[in-house]
């Protein structure tokens, strides 16, 4: 299913066993690339042999979220690093 989009930018699994990093790490992360694919992992995570084809592997939280929170929480910090690359206040 997420083979197709491997090919297509730069490849971030979150995972709950992917590093784990602030806001500004993340900023830094996602900054320089202009195609970024997201993977949210199940409740189990992925298959060790899609991590191992992912340029990196993050947690949003050692806590197990709904897909549906998981998402809303990434959105907001994308949001959050653009706004640290731009100097914009909303980050504090």
């Amino acid at each position: 299913v997420f083979e197709p989009h491997l090919n297509s930018g730069f490849n971030v699994a979150l995972d709950v066993l992917g590093s784990k990093l602030d806001s500004y790490k993340f900023a830094t992360l996602i900054q320089n690339a202009s195609t970024i694919n997201f993977f949210i992992g199940g409740a189990y995570g992925f298959e060790r042999e899609f991590l191992s084809k992912c340029d990196r592997k993050i947690s949003l939280s050692e806590l197990t979220f709904a897909h549906k929170v998981a998402n809303l929480v990434l959105l907001e910090q994308i949001f959050r690093a653009l706004c640290i690359v731009n100097n914009h206040p909303y980050h504090k």
